[in-house]
C-alpha cells in the first residue's frame, strides 16, 4: 500500500480502477473489486468513494446481493483536488486536542490547588476557634 498519496493521487487511481473493471467485465465494480485492482482494503476504497462522492465525482449505486456498485459521474472534476499530501489524520486529530485542551490541565491544578489552601484555612480557623474556646473554659 502506498503512503501519502494526494487527495488527486487516490482519485486518479480509484477512476482509473473503476475504468478498467468497467473495460473488463463491462460492469460497474464493487468497493471490494476495485480494492482488489489496487490492492488497498476496502475500508480505504470506501473513505475515497464517500470523498469523491460527496465532490461529484463518482456516484455509488445499490446493486445486486447488498453490493454498492461505483459509477463515475464526473473525471474531469479529479483535476480540482489538491495536488499535496494531507497532514496524518493522527497528527491533526493530537493536533487538535492539544489547542482544545492547552490549559485545562493548569486550570485544574490550580484549583485543586486553590481548594486545598481553603481546605487548610478552614481548618487552622476550626482549630483557632476550638483553642480559644478552651482556653475561655478553663478561665
Amino acid at each position: 500500500m502506498m503512503n501519502r498519496l494526494t487527495p488527486y493521487d487516490e482519485a486518479q487511481a480509484l477512476v482509473a480502477a473503476v475504468r478498467v473493471h468497467e473495460f473488463t467485465k463491462k460492469a460497474s465494480p464493487s468497493f471490494k473489486e476495485v480494492a482488489e485492482i489496487l490492492e488497498m482494503t476496502t475500508d480505504w476504497v470506501s473513505r475515497v468513494c464517500a470523498e469523491l462522492t460527496g465532490k461529484e465525482i463518482l456516484d455509488l449505486v445499490e446493486g445486486p446481493f447488498q453490493t454498492t456498485c461505483i459509477v463515475i459521474v464526473d473525471h474531469l472534476a479529479v483535476e480540482s483536488l489538491p495536488r499535496k499530501a494531507r497532514e496524518n489524520r493522527m497528527e491533526e486529530e493530537l493536533k487538535k486536542f492539544k489547542e482544545k485542551t492547552a490549559g485545562v490541565y493548569e486550570q485544574k491544578a490550580k484549583a485543586i490547588q486553590e481548594e486545598q489552601k481553603k481546605k487548610e484555612k478552614d481548618l487552622f480557623n476550626d482549630i483557632a476557634s476550638k483553642f480559644k474556646s478552651e482556653l475561655n473554659k478553663s478561665s
